[in-house]
């Protein structure tokens, strides 16, 4: 659970510095690449996996995706 509230509380930070970042490729790619660092930062091996960790991540940044284009995010932070 600790894991989970810190890579919300870095991720939100990091996201406070951009702006609207899933309308551009490039700012896509740097938090898709922020959260899998964070992800195999914050998770340990193991009891998970390389692929474990991707998947994690993957899931994270379809949510946090997901969130930011609906406008739930902003309103969440």
């Amino acid at each position: 659970k600790q894991a989970s509230r810190d890579l919300l509380v870095s991720i939100k930070d990091r996201l406070a510095e951009l702006d609207r970042f899933w309308e551009k490729e490039q700012t896509k790619a740097d938090v898709e690449v922020f959260i899998l660092d964070e992800v195999y930062a914050n998770l340990p091996t193991p009891p998970f996996s390389p692929e474990e960790k991707q998947a994690v991540a993957e899931a994270v940044y379809g949510h946090i995706w997901q969130q930011a284009v609906s406008g739930e995010f902003a309103r969440a932070a």
